[in-house]
């Protein structure tokens, strides 16, 4: 059964908040990424923030940068 945004993005914050203390940060927040893609109810702008944090991911940003970047996607949506 897929998410609600409201069920995802939840999910999503508790993984931001220990993305800093995370062994491997990229991989946590890839995961954090594939919870709100799978999420189904978006608006389409909500969806494109979504698909541009996956692709700034697949750029493998700095660990430090990645838990500001989530923090911004969760405050949006």
């Amino acid at each position: 059964m897929p998410q609600t945004p409201a069920e995802a993005v939840s999910q999503a914050r508790k993984l931001c908040r220990t993305l800093a203390s995370a062994p491997l940060p990229q991989a946590r927040a890839k995961d954090l990424f594939q919870i709100l893609a799978r999420a189904r109810g978006w608006s389409p702008a909500q969806q494109d923030q979504i698909l541009a944090f996956g692709q700034w991911l697949d750029t493998r940003p700095a660990p430090g940068a990645i838990k500001a970047q989530c923090d911004r996607l969760l405050e949006a949506l």
